[in-house]
């Protein structure tokens, strides 16, 4: 998902501008101290974060080999059960919540703008990630990945969780696939690990027919129960291997592995996914790459300024080669996932804030949008900003190899802010790399210029990065279709962290499944969503809410709960129960879908 890790990836990019909220002390693990001694120099840890010398491990691609691997992760937790459960009977759905609020106040999910359908064949679906949701970590034969790693080291999680058991979604696939389907869902988009079809990440070495044949019966499942698998090769979960043997996404190295990776994908289940995408949210996962603990993993040559943007170049190669990969007569659409917004000036009629917003949009967005849909190439604010040892230049052979590899337009779009230029001026930060806002040179702003009222209701404080803002929604659309134009949009994540959820004690049912920020939230979105559709022309075809049931939100760990689904942590069959948000989904898309 969009992830609470952004506070890391601002650091290397934007800043916002908004007022600290802290999280109970007893729920929070400070994070390390980061300190530069220059400009491009690696930063001090202030904890004992460890990693082997990139480059120095022997590709051994035995069983001994993996295990060295995982040494590298240290000791793992086994999950509480090892078989797949089956259902033994139809879900049903409980009776529903009492309305949230009198009818003259607000109208029920199903009356909303009753007379709009979305068009034919739309998806109303859930999203999850493989790290996130499926536990089982060391299991079946499934290689580490860097988030493995990455959650162990010193003040990186929150709540110092793993995601070892998680939600255990690797054994209950068929349980949660049935329990969604009872909410009346069409489409599930999750991902793939990489490090359970390949351990070692690599081209030429083996394939784990146990991943293989798991995910094959996870596609064939959804497929069973009406629900349309959408795919993601790539969310964030780089094989661990990849990082010890060469730097993972900061070498061109992974260009290859990735592209045999997702040829393999495409090969076994080509016919049952139809609808795929090569990665999850580039932008901030290279983001995520130039910040602690990803920067002790970094190829030779590469520091903690240049990583995001080498970061940036050999992605975007992976993308645009696993794309020529499906066209050997792989069938099915395919795309990445965007996120984040176009933003509206701070000040309306102040040249610097407008020009701020431009920058936001190059930046957030356009850095892998402007080369697949529009140009090939990088947006020319990131060209005339970042020198070439920064950004690698795009030749012109490699922008005709990127341009139009993408079949739609999918957007992860939680929220929208005010972008203010900084307090100095835009030119001030632009001509100076020692500016604390370079490169980006734009603020994020939480509040308007005015009075100071927020832009919208604030989420769970770990993920304070979040507002609801459904009133910026059709603006938003807008500008993603007029700036990068396909024929057809995916709504590809929304969603809220209900304040505080992740946190009562004790978890009270009636207290956590009464969620009715994220009611309110999913009902405003998708209420803008039929206007931008009807009265915007916007060709949206599917919203996917973020997320199926709560699980492992990166850096937060357990404490931000973005499920439509509570998850009790504490029992050893990880019972799901339903939230107000769930029904009331159900209910709209039921009042809303054309069948």
């Amino acid at each position: 998902m969009y992830l609470n890790i952004l506070w890391l990836f601002l650091c290397a990019t934007a800043s916002v501008r908004t007022y600290a909220i802290s999280a109970p002390p007893s729920t929070i693990t400070p994070a390390p101290t980061l300190t530069t001694t220059g400009s491009g120099s690696s930063p001090t840890i202030g904890a004992s974060a460890s990693f082997p010398a990139v480059g120095s491990f022997p590709r051994d691609y035995s069983p001994a080999g993996l295990q060295k691997l995982w040494d590298v992760v240290g000791p793992v937790e086994s999950p509480p059960f090892t078989t797949t459960v089956i259902p033994q009977t139809p879900i049903a759905l409980p009776s529903p919540p009492p309305a949230l609020y009198p009818s003259f106040y607000s109208p029920g999910p199903g009356d909303i703008l009753p007379d709009l359908k979305f068009p034919p064949g739309f998806l109303f679906g859930v999203d999850t990630a493989a790290y996130q949701v499926e536990g089982a970590t060391m299991e079946e034969g499934k290689g580490p990945s860097a988030w493995d790693w990455a959650s162990r080291q010193p003040g990186t999680i929150a709540d110092n969780t793993t995601a070892d058991v998680v939600d255990l979604h690797y054994y209950l696939y068929k349980e949660d696939i049935a329990r969604i389907a009872a909410l009346g869902v069409n489409s599930h988009s999750f991902s793939i690990s990489w490090a359970r079809i390949f351990p070692f990440g690599a081209a030429g070495s083996p394939i784990n027919q146990q991943g293989l044949d798991h995910y094959a019966d996870v596609i064939e499942s959804h497929l069973k129960a009406n629900i349309t698998p959408v795919v993601t090769l790539f969310h964030w979960d780089t094989p661990l291997a990849l990082e010890v043997y060469y730097g993972g996404f900061t070498s061109p190295n992974i260009t290859d592995d990735f592209i045999n990776y997702a040829k393999t994908v495409f090969t076994a289940y080509n016919g049952s996914v139809h609808t795929w995408y090569t990665f999850n949210e580039p932008r901030v996962f290279c983001g995520q790459v130039g910040s602690y603990p990803f920067n002790l993993t970094y190829a030779p040559g590469v520091n903690i300024s240049t990583a995001p943007y080498q970061c940036s170049y050999n992605l975007l190669k992976a993308h645009a080669g696993a794309v020529k990969g499906i066209e050997m007569k792989i069938t099915g659409e395919i795309a990445f996932k965007s996120d984040d917004y176009v933003g509206i000036p701070w000040r309306g009629n102040n040249t610097d804030d407008i020009a701020a917003v431009e920058r936001h949009a190059a930046f957030q967005i356009g850095v892998f949008a402007d080369p697949v849909f529009t140009t090939g190439d990088w947006p020319q604010i990131l060209k005339d900003t970042l020198p070439p040892e920064y950004l690698p230049r795009l030749t012109e052979d490699e922008q005709k190899d990127i341009l139009g590899t993408a079949d739609f337009f999918a957007i992860d779009a939680y929220r929208t802010f005010y972008v203010a230029a900084p307090p100095d001026g835009l030119s001030a930060c632009v001509n100076d790399s020692s500016h604390p806002d370079w490169p980006t040179c734009n603020l994020e702003t939480q509040y308007d210029s005015n009075v100071g009222w927020a832009v919208g209701p604030a989420a769970d404080p770990l993920s304070d990065w979040l507002q609801a803002t459904p009133q910026f929604l059709r603006d938003s659309f807008k500008e993603y279709h007029k700036r990068w134009p396909s024929p057809k949009i995916y709504f590809s994540e929304f969603g809220f962290a209900e304040p505080f959820e992740g946190v009562r004690q004790p978890p009270e049912i009636h207290d956590v499944t009464e969620d009715f920020m994220n009611q309110d939230y999913y009902m405003t979105y998708l209420g803008e969503l039929l206007l931008s559709i009807h009265e915007d022309g916007i060709p949206v075809q599917g919203a996917f809410a973020w997320a199926m049931v709560d699980n492992a939100e990166w850096n937060s760990g357990l404490s931000s709960r973005f499920g439509i689904q509570f998850v009790n942590y504490s029992t050893p069959t990880l019972e799901r129960t339903y939230k107000r948000s769930a029904f009331a989904l159900a209910e709209f898309f039921k009042a809303h879908l054309q069948n």
